[in-house]
């Protein structure tokens, strides 16, 4: 996709032979139009949908969240774009059309930022999650102003709960409470970090699967 920064073209919009103008981002684009396809529906083709699709339902139950996880790794795309672009190659498993997500592996954070030290996740009494860190203020760029992003993923439920810059890093800890209904669930655990008063945020760290109970 090539930027169209000629003034005399300015907002360009529509197609031009084998050329579709658009704006994207702020900035004028262009791309070459697609080429018809043949037979849309091939088993490749199958696979990918099925993927895509996958990966579309689970960015939906905390699309919130990536709105400030993903803002500063999202340069030129959507926060939703940026999801799938890290993690749809690398987070899905199993063969067609049987496919499921490796949380391990997912990432719902990105960037620069030092992450977390040493943090572990537990569930404790009252349908909750407790995470502990170390502060690691020091490290890196980390400072202990700087605040926490965790988020906890019920795929049973088809819902995520999370908590956003409640908390800092010089504090090294967080409770989030969760639904009563969520009892026996399992759920998946993740924490990182922004930084005060900025963009800048870290990768996210997987602190596992843990059941809740009531």
């Amino acid at each position: 996709m090539a930027i169209v920064q000629n003034p005399i073209t300015g907002r360009t919009r529509g197609k031009f032979a084998t050329a579709v103008f658009s704006k994207q981002f702020g900035k004028n684009t262009m791309r070459s139009k697609p080429a018809s396809v043949a037979n849309p529906r091939t088993q490749l083709q199958k696979e990918q949908r099925a993927k895509f699709a996958l990966m579309v339902e689970l960015s939906r139950m905390f699309l919130p969240f990536l709105k400030t996880s993903l803002k500063n790794a999202s340069v030129g795309m959507s926060e939703f774009n940026t999801f799938m672009k890290i993690n749809i190659k690398n987070v899905i498993t199993g063969t067609f059309p049987d496919y499921a997500i490796d949380f391990e592996n997912l990432l719902v954070s990105k960037g620069s930022l030092t992450g977390a030290d040493m943090a572990t996740a537990t569930a404790t009494a009252g349908s909750a999650v407790e995470i502990v860190w170390n502060d690691n203020t020091g490290v890196g760029d980390a400072q202990n102003m700087d605040k926490v992003l965790a988020l906890v993923i019920n795929p049973e439920k088809g819902y995520a709960i999370s908590s956003i810059a409640t908390t800092t890093r010089a504090t090294e800890t967080l409770e989030i409470d969760l639904p009563a209904d969520w009892a026996s669930d399992n759920v998946y655990v993740y924490i990182s970090f922004i930084a005060d008063g900025s963009t800048k945020t870290s990768d996210s760290s997987f602190l596992g699967e843990i059941s809740i109970f009531a």
